[in-house]
């Protein structure tokens, strides 16, 4: 933030990685890099996944980008969860949302070794020359929390 007038706490990243239902499958292998992923149908954020796809290499930072034409776009993160439980196509999803899906097998994570570019996660606050406590109470928190959630 260039705002003098406002205090930006980076907290944690949120990792993003790529997630469809085993109905989308059937029988067929489940992709394992990004060059597969390519021709599969996709579901989108359209804050982030318009026309194009990045993933990042966990082990080594490369970087593979892919043109997508979504069959669905949208701006909820729990709408684009329900269509892909549905079978519906793939997407890219912050990893604490489907936590439970993975586990119970509702969902498979494809590319495992690869993910979006991670979220950064911010607390923004006004600048003052003191602060209450409840306020550093809240921070301290936030931190504890932020791990367990970002992952």
């Amino acid at each position: 933030m260039d705002d003098p007038a406002v205090i930006a706490l980076r907290l944690a990243e949120v990792p993003r990685i790529v997630v469809a239902s085993p109905k989308l499958f059937g029988e067929r292998p489940f992709p394992r890099e990004p060059d597969d992923l390519a021709a599969l149908p996709w579901l989108a954020l359209q804050t982030f996944y318009r026309n194009e796809v990045a993933l990042v290499r966990k082990a080594d930072g490369v970087t593979r980008r892919f043109a997508i034409r979504p069959r669905l776009s949208t701006d909820s993160l729990y709408a684009l969860r329900n269509a892909i439980l549905s079978g519906l196509g793939v997407g890219i999803v912050s990893a604490w949302m489907v936590t439970d899906d993975l586990e119970q097998g509702r969902i498979r994570h494809l590319a495992p070794g690869w993910e979006a570019p991670r979220l950064p996660v911010h607390l923004v606050y006004p600048y003052a020359r003191f602060y209450p406590a409840r306020l550093r109470v809240f921070l301290e928190a936030m931190r504890e929390a932020l791990p367990t959630i970002a992952g």
